[in-house]
């Protein structure tokens, strides 16, 4: 009977201890880490690059005459640039997680000037009650500029942005014509003129981080690219001489964009893992 009572409580003993002596055996479970969400910039230096078409506009048409010249009644009837395509690159620096730098340069496609000019028809000329000339040219432009950007949060990877550039713009106004409409006739034409101004743009658009390394983005952009002066037109084939014009204008652009970034920066840290206690 005694042999009986002590099997049994040896049985129980085993059982007992048996699950908590295999548990001490085992390793803990790896901890969970938590996925990579895109989302925030983190700082360091990047690429840039730009691709876009520009609405040209073309304001304040004026035009200026030599001493002494007499054109009767002077209006500009209609003046344009065409809208150009436009491609650029720079480089930048990510300040913090809203704050950015970049220095971009870019080259636009030319322009075609064009432009209807009139006056009053008082010496007897065969073309009615006005005569009218009209003018074409060509623009080129390239711009460099200074921009900083305020990223103003981020949304499922969506950052919207607002920004600010100033710098300068290099134009190349070349091969201006003026054709005389009436009758008569008449021709003339400006020699080239290369001109750096001042520009300034602002804008805004949105971002989407793709990976923790690239960066898209759509936008918008006002850009200011300052005053045309071309040379004075010398005519041909004109009797009592030539005016000697100068037309001067102020050059716009709506700019809508598609880029990428592009950044050099280490990827940001994984989050820590979850601390796990054993009881």
């Amino acid at each position: 009977m005694g042999k009986r009572i002590a099997l049994i409580f040896a049985a129980a003993v085993a059982i007992g201890t048996g699950p908590a002596i295999a548990a001490d055996l085992l390793p803990p479970p790896p901890p969970v880490e938590a996925p990579y969400l895109p989302g925030g910039d983190f700082s360091g230096w990047y690429l840039r690059g730009d691709v876009g078409v520009g609405w040209t506009q073309l304001n304040d048409m004026r035009s200026t005459f030599a001493p002494g010249s007499f054109v009767p009644g002077f209006k500009v009837d209609r003046a344009k640039l065409d809208d150009a395509f436009f491609i650029g690159a720079g480089v930048g620096y990510q300040w913090n997680s809203w704050v950015r730098f970049d220095v971009t340069g870019e080259y636009r496609s030319h322009h075609n000037f064009t432009a209807t000019e009139s006056y009053a028809n008082l010496f007897s000329l065969a073309c009615g009650a006005r005569c009218f000339d009209t003018y074409h040219a060509n623009l080129r432009t390239g711009v460099v500029l200074g921009n900083a950007y305020v990223d103003v949060g981020t949304w499922y990877g969506i950052t919207p942005f607002v920004g600010a550039g100033v710098g300068v713009a290099f134009h190349r106004f070349s091969d201006l014509e003026d054709v005389s409409v009436q009758p008569a006739g008449g021709f003339g034409f400006a020699d080239d003129k290369n001109q750096t101004n001042l520009a300034w743009a602002v804008m805004a658009g949105l971002g989407y981080t793709v990976n923790p390394r690239l960066k898209l983005e759509l936008g918008y952009r006002y850009l200011n690219m300052g005053t045309i002066k071309g040379n004075q037109i010398v005519c041909q084939g004109v009797p009592g001489g030539c005016p000697l014009e100068q037309q001067t204008f102020k050059v716009s652009s709506h700019d809508f964009r598609l880029g990428m970034r592009w950044m050099f920066n280490d990827l940001p840290p994984p989050p820590p893992p979850p601390l796990v206690r054993k009881y």
